[in-house]
């Protein structure tokens, strides 16, 4: 087929889409049960309410290794995917879909899939890159380090021009394959989409197991791939512009604690127990975070919809301006960070007012929900132990308020319970002080390891570390601490 024609079919193909014609099979789909109207779905204060709450546990309870931890597709979201998968009841499965698709595809055009993996790759490492280092803001804030919110603002601004660079990258090669796709591939493609938003999609090997020699890893990235083209050739404005609650701010750990619980975890159960556990007050502080995030929701799926239509350019042939493109994904991360940085200071506030009973009952849900915290995989001791000191800043402060447990500053070397300032400590404690009466490097190891084990009957709620490395982390940036 010459360029031209396909050009002019892809164009007819992206205009029946954009508007919604009913004509169009996935329009017609939507007659099905199975498929759910995403314009119904709104972001309002009582879901950024559900997002802040469930968040408070996962941030003051996680570690930076769960707060890292990022699903498949959730960087450079905008093909629409994520629409889909919520119009099918969340029935869909990528994998199915991506072997598909890859089934439609000539050989050419799954090379230029494949050859996209490794393309994207760059982009993508910067993206994390630069997500890591807002995260790594935010554990200071738990460490009460000084991190002002005019540096985390400019944090999230490289976050979203690095995101939108990566999306950029996508995008142009997705148009390059759509310009290439007859008459015959067009429906076939659509008729994916419309069978599994229908239900009547046959789970099991879907395309075929396409021998592909590839590493697990890149695997899992052309499936990632494959199924957002798929979502995006066939899809809407509707579709590429929908985005849910959890996605802005997705930097405190919830995923990684629906991934532990083997997606068992409803944000919405989470919630509702948390703030079962705080005091009015309290989850008062959340809502008022809540709604100021509610007020920047609009103008961050504004700027984004703003996005979609710079990136979109590419199915009808047009080449993607990179600096357009970036300087509306920094105005985009930007907003996010607006939104982060608010939910971070109400957390911490409640983080600030929280009782020991009510600190353990938190501990108590997180254990209930999850595994024991696996190790951060940073190489630098010191700042590998900074990060896991996050945690024991949940108990133990600095700060002039009434603490949980006592200050760890200058711990190792320091005689056992024997902090004038801290008035509460366990008898279980004064009793091993008096044969161990220093927190030596072994000590703390020890006591890091397992506390009840080493002082039975302390009123510790932490379990301990299993793992040396993390102990030796923690014991080494505890020395930093003076």
């Amino acid at each position: 087929m010459p360029n031209s024609t396909a050009k002019f079919l892809t164009i007819c193909l992206l205009i029946q889409s954009l508007s919604g014609a009913a004509s169009d099979p996935v329009a017609a789909s939507s007659e099905s049960a199975a498929l759910r109207d995403i314009s119904k779905i709104q972001v309002d204060e009582r879901r950024l309410t559900e997002a802040v709450a469930s968040r408070t546990l996962t941030w003051l309870t996680g570690s930076p290794a769960n707060n890292d931890y990022i699903s498949v597709g959730r960087l450079a979201n905008f093909f629409g995917f994520v629409g889909l998968r919520v119009a099918s009841g969340h029935g869909l499965k990528r994998s199915e879909v991506a072997r598909e698709t890859l089934s439609v595809l000539n050989e050419q055009q799954r090379r230029q899939m494949m050859l996209l993996v490794q393309a994207q790759k760059d982009a993508l490492e910067k993206a994390h890159t630069a997500r890591r280092e807002m995260n790594r803001a935010l554990e200071g804030l738990l460490a009460f380090e000084p991190v002002s919110r005019e540096q985390f603002l400019d944090l999230g601004r490289d976050y979203g021009a690095h995101e939108a660079e990566l999306g950029r990258v996508l995008a142009q090669t997705f148009g390059d394959i759509a310009q290439t796709l007859s008459t015959d591939q067009q429906r076939a493609l659509t008729g994916i989409r419309t069978t599994h938003l229908s239900g009547e999609a046959r789970h099991g090997n879907g395309g075929g197991d396409l021998k592909l020699r590839l590493s697990k890893e890149d695997k899992k990235e052309l499936v990632n791939l494959t199924a957002r083209f798929l979502s995006w050739t066939t899809g809407s404005q509707e579709f590429n512009d929908f985005e849910v609650v959890g996605k802005p701010s997705q930097h405190f750990g919830f995923v990684a604690l629906r991934m532990d619980s083997n997606h068992g975890v409803k944000r919405g159960v989470v919630a509702k127990e948390v703030l079962e556990i705080l005091t009015q007050s309290q989850s008062d502080r959340l809502r008022e975070a809540s709604i100021q995030n509610a007020t920047e929701f609009p103008r961050f799926l504004a700027v984004r919809a703003q996005l979609m239509r710079v990136l979109e350019i590419s199915l009808s042939g047009d080449v993607i301006d990179p600096s357009h493109a970036a300087y509306l994904g920094a105005e985009i991360g930007e907003i996010e960070a607006r939104m982060t940085w608010s939910q971070a200071m109400a957390m911490l506030d409640v983080r600030n007012s929280l009782s020991e009973s009510q600190s353990a009952d938190l501990l108590a849900m997180r254990a209930k929900y999850t595994a024991k915290t696996e190790a951060s995989g940073l190489e630098d001791p010191i700042e590998r132990g900074r990060h896991l000191f996050a945690q024991c800043a949940f108990c133990h402060n600095s700060d002039n308020r009434l603490p949980i447990g006592p200050p760890l500053d200058d711990i190792v070397g320091k005689p056992i319970a024997s902090d004038p300032a801290f008035k509460r400590y366990s008898p279980a404690l004064v009793r091993y002080a008096r044969s161990q009466s220093t927190w030596t490097e072994e000590q703390l190891d020890a006591f890091l390891r397992s506390p009840k084990t080493l002082v039975p009957g302390t009123v510790m709620s932490f379990d301990g570390y299993d793992q040396t490395e993390d102990r030796s982390a923690l014991i080494a940036y505890l020395k930093t601490r003076k």
